[in-house]
């Protein structure tokens, strides 16, 4: 009796599958370089018929080929060595100068095509979401600039007006002084013809200094309440945009909380996928079956495409014929026994 455990096997499938994985990969890459290198050959606007007849191949197959082996010929990271043809493919949509680290982060060679598939959508979203944003900043930046130069251009003229105002009234009060002294001094002299026309002089001087000291005390509170309403406004703003950023904040993590869940979830359905493969394994036949199954439909694509590149049209037929006859035969072999009809 085997002493072979479950869990032995599995160990054994995973890296069966990793091998597989890796020479697939590389076989797609070999392709890509052969079909890159035939273009350049193959005359202009008969390369869709020239794919057709000897490779059977769509123009947009041949495109992926090419473009894996553009993108992962020289790659030497082990976490895109790992992928397969089909997860290669759906990582030709990241940006190469992303794409290693996406593949890392994300463990890209253990998700499923529709898992993968997800997850760069999901990062499409994040970048759209995050370029909307850096917009609506580089927006709201040239708006509240806008804003910020207007206000201070005000509070400039304001206070260039409150600056003259005070310059008159200190004149007014220099002039009324040097009234006062004047008047003081006439009235000593006794000159009282000068002593009238000096109070009727001073009466009008400390007019205009009331005058112009009204004004720049009206100045002043112009420009006391400009500059309250300035900043009430500033506070407003950078308020508004906290809460705004708040709210992005919870989002996003809610989020992250919906995505967390699905991938718990996920994980919880991929772990019952592999437990049902672990109480399978204890079928050894069952296991071999699989596996040369595998093996049949690697090698089965392979002799199709050596026979496709055989050049020979007689050869090509016997071998073609050849293994048209094997794949009969293990028809015939496959197929279920009739039941007995009844008697």
């Amino acid at each position: 009796m085997s002493n072979r455990t479950p869990e032995v096997i599995a160990a054994e499938i995973r890296t069966i599958d990793q091998q597989a994985r890796q020479a697939a990969l590389q076989g797609a890459i070999e392709i890509g370089k052969r079909l890159t290198e035939a273009k350049e050959l193959v005359t202009h606007g008969e390369w869709g018929d020239w794919l057709k007849s000897n490779v059977n191949y769509s123009q947009s197959t041949a495109n992926n080929f090419m473009r894996v082996a553009d993108q992962y010929a020289s790659s030497t990271s082990q976490a895109i060595a790992n992928l397969s043809y089909s997860q290669a493919v759906a990582l030709l949509s990241v940006p190469s100068e992303d794409r290693e680290q996406f593949a890392e982060d994300n463990n890209a060679s253990e998700m499923s095509s529709r898992e993968l598939q997800e997850a760069i959508k999901a990062r499409k979203e994040l970048e759209q979401q995050l370029q909307a944003e850096q917009q609506r900043q580089t927006e709201q930046k040239a708006e509240y600039d806008a804003w910020a130069a207007d206000q201070a251009q005000v509070q400039k003229e304001l206070e260039e007006r409150y600056q003259l105002s005070s310059e008159l009234k200190e004149q007014a009060e220099k002039q009324v002084a040097d009234l006062q002294a004047e008047l003081d001094k006439a009235k000593e002299g006794g000159d009282d013809k000068a002593v009238a026309k000096l109070r009727t002089d001073l009466r009008k001087a400390d007019k205009a200094r009331q005058t112009e000291e009204k004004k720049a005390a009206e100045l002043q509170q112009q420009l006391d309440n400009f500059k309250a309403a300035a900043e009430k406004a500033a506070t407003e703003m950078l308020q508004r945009r906290e809460k705004e950023l708040a709210e992005q904040a919870k989002q996003r993590e809610q989020q992250l909380a919906d995505e967390a869940a699905k991938r718990a979830a996920d994980l919880q359905a991929e772990l019952d996928k592999v437990r049902q493969q672990l109480e399978r394994s204890n079928n050894e036949p069952f296991l071999r079956g699989k596996m040369f199954m595998q093996q049949l439909v690697t090698n089965g694509d392979g002799v199709v495409k050596a026979i496709a590149e055989v050049s020979d049209k007689a050869e090509q037929d016997k071998l073609t014929h050849a293994a048209v006859t094997v794949i009969k035969k293990l028809l015939d072999r496959l197929q279920p026994p009739e039941p007995e009809k009844a008697k």
